[in-house]
């Protein structure tokens, strides 16, 4: 592994002193005789073969020689054997070429995943008693501290803003471009970037308990996770690697005690072609640099996935089940619509109930007293409300102008005995009673996220099965649904039956897909094939339970990392396919004296190179139009290693 500039410039010199001199060999070898072509061949073949005779010597007295740099050494020691110094050399030469781009794609895969560790801030602004400032290490600051961070400074920590306004780019951790407002009492997170105004904020979480810290230590492990295919080649090789060795000493000996010692030159030489094509390296860098690349990639998206694994499963993805509040929706209430069955108009309905809701901190009354300061430009005046009584679960009764309001559930109505009409709206789930008469009702409902509609119609076009599950009721499900395009849907769902009802859609498909909020959908994300975790910054539920989080609460992303999957699996195969096809069609050839040692590096680097570079397509051009190719004939496509991907 190449660990600097330095040493990639010093590599390439060598190169370029190895192509000169093999060039010249090669143009004079007629000429160049004895001691002048030893020592002029000698000079780049000790510099360029030093670290691989080095490695394989390593490897001999670890009893792990069966490796790629014991290949190469046995080939190139045998073509010196037969004085072919230009094969000898060139041997090197490729092989070290091969080895650089591979270390080049492989720092690129790294640095894809380390932008996203360079988000960890490194101290923090501690704000002493006496006012003074203190630069400390993240390691050292403790839940209650009060921190300063400047502009354009990075969040230390997860903590909520006690003075000042700004905005956070939050682009490095979600991948989303839009700042975000925030001011006083707004939890702020660890890893995104203060706008250029201070702020002053508490510290309510260990750097260790953070959120960027938990999704950090996920990163790291997801390179860990291998897929089934790189198992099947890691274990392959090691089968492979021992095969070909013997097969080449018994391709010269078996020939030459047939055919006579005079025929030994020519199947050694065989041998040395044999050794050459068949060194692994193709698809030992090629596979598991796809993964790595496909998982810096879905960062870079905003989306984390857990290991390689789980890319092969959302290649599969036919079947998609989604909760709704906190995952399709905002998690913000608002009136949908106003139910009129009273003499007064919507306004004083409006102005009741907002006052009859006044203190209370459940989200739905929230939203109705918002509603209205907002639509009517009007504050709330305490002094008219003479008595107030919250009903736990049910709603509250209020004196309000000397009129008795009642707000809540219809439950709440008939204990008070209000009559309630028969033409209810079905819909309707808070109900208003003015002295003693059933006066309207609201419909209040969780606001739909701006690109719920584009996610379910992307996997729709992808011809994959989207349904949706939901506690809420059904009416109001059934309304949701049709309204984002959702065929197949199931309200007022327990928790438990959530997972149930879970099962039943994944019968029958060959890879089903959960995607909730991660907090009260642990259980979900846990059974389906795949869980999908939206918001998972602020959920803990989401990390430990969840395959795949969405870190900027984007339902769209669902479509994005299954076609990114996809196109992964697609170049798995096609590297799978690539290094086969042509490694096996050399082998033939060479066995047969009809390729020989040139076209074997060819097979060897030359594939190596074209592997690598096809892998990293998905880290230079896959833009989100690109993940949208038609990818619909992936089953067509199948692995050769004997596995069911």
């Amino acid at each position: 592994m190449l660990k600097n500039n330095k040493e990639r410039n010093l590599l390439l010199l060598e190169l370029l002193l190895g192509f000169i001199i093999l060039t010249i060999i090669w143009k004079f070898h007629t000429k160049i005789h004895g001691i002048k072509e030893y020592l002029l061949f000698s000079i780049p073949y000790i510099i360029l073969g030093r670290n691989v005779f080095k490695n394989a010597f390593n490897d001999f007295i670890s009893g792990k020689f069966m490796r790629e740099s014991f290949l190469m050494s046995v080939a190139t020691i045998g073509a010196i054997i037969l004085h072919e110094f230009t094969e000898a050399l060139a041997i090197l030469i490729f092989y070290r070429i091969g080895g650089y781009f591979e270390d080049m794609a492989i720092d690129k895969s790294k640095r894809t995943i380390a932008s996203l560790m360079a988000i960890r801030a490194d101290y923090a602004n501690i704000i002493r008693e006496n006012g003074s400032i203190e630069k400390v290490d993240i390691s050292k600051v403790n839940i209650g501290d009060k921190i300063l961070i400047n502009p354009y400074e990075k969040v230390p920590m997860d903590s909520i803003i006690y003075e000042g306004e700004s905005y956070l780019d939050t682009k490095a951790l979600t991948g989303e471009s839009m700042p975000r407002d925030v001011k006083v009492d707004d939890e702020i997170l660890a890893g995104t970037i203060n706008g250029n105004t201070t702020l002053k904020a508490t510290v309510i979480r260990e750097y260790a308990e953070s959120s960027i810290s938990k999704i950090l230590k996920l990163v790291q492990e997801s390179q860990n996770r291998k897929s089934k295919i790189e198992k099947v080649i890691s274990k392959f090789a090691g089968i492979y690697t021992p095969i070909v060795v013997f097969g080449a000493i018994f391709l010269t000996i078996i020939p030459t005690i047939i055919y006579g010692k005079d025929t030994l030159n020519i199947w050694f030489e065989r041998s040395l072609t044999l050794l050459v094509v068949s060194c692994p390296c193709a698809f030992m860098i090629g596979i598991p640099l796809t993964y790595f690349a496909s998982i810096g990639r879905a960062s870079k998206f905003g989306i984390m996935v857990k290991g390689g694994v789980f890319l092969d499963l959302l290649a599969k993805v036919d079947n998609v089940i989604f909760d709704k509040t906190g995952t399709l929706t905002k998690g913000e209430f608002s009136i949908k619509e106003v139910f009129n069955n009273s003499v007064y108009d919507d306004e004083t309905l409006l102005k009741y109930s907002a006052y009859a809701e006044t203190g209370s901190s459940h989200p739905i009354a929230i939203s109705i007293v918002e509603h209205y300061k907002n639509k009517y430009s009007k504050n709330i005046d305490d002094s008219i409300i003479s008595s107030h009584k919250d009903i736990s679960g049910k709603g509250s009764i209020s004196i309000i102008e000397d009129k008795n309001i009642i707000i809540g559930n219809i439950e709440l109505l008939k204990e008070n005995n209000i009559k309630i009409p028969t033409n209810l709206n079905k819909l309707a789930n808070v109900h208003i009673s003015i002295d003693g008469e059933y006066s309207a009702s609201l419909l209040i409902d969780d606001s739909i996220k701006d690109d719920t509609k584009e996610a379910i119609n992307t996997l729709n076009s992808m011809n994959i099965k989207t349904s949706l599950i939901s506690g809420d009721n059904n009416d109001r499900v059934s309304v949701f649904a049709n309204e984002i395009g959702i065929k197949n849907f199931k309200g007022e769902c327990l928790p438990e039956e959530k997972v149930e009802r879970l099962e039943e859609l994944m019968d029958g498909s060959k890879s089903s897909v959960f995607v909730g909020d991660g907090i009260n959908d642990a259980p979900s994300l846990a059974r389906a094939d795949i869980g999908i975790a939206m918001g998972g910054l602020g959920s803990d539920a989401a990390i430990e339970s969840a395959d795949v989080i969405i870190m900027d609460d984007k339902p769209s992303k669902v479509s994005t990392i299954i076609k990114l999957a996809k196109k992964n699996h697609i170049i798995v195969l096609e590297n799978l396919l690539l290094s086969f096809l042509i490694k096996f069609a050399t082998i033939i050839l060479g066995a047969f004296g009809i390729a020989n040692i040139w076209l074997a590096i060819f097979a060897d680097t030359g594939v190596t190179v074209i592997v690598v570079l096809n892998a990293l397509r998905i880290l230079y051009n896959i833009a989100d139009k690109e993940l949208d190719t038609n990818i619909k004939n992936i089953d067509i496509l199948k692995c050769s290693c004997g596995c069911d991907n």
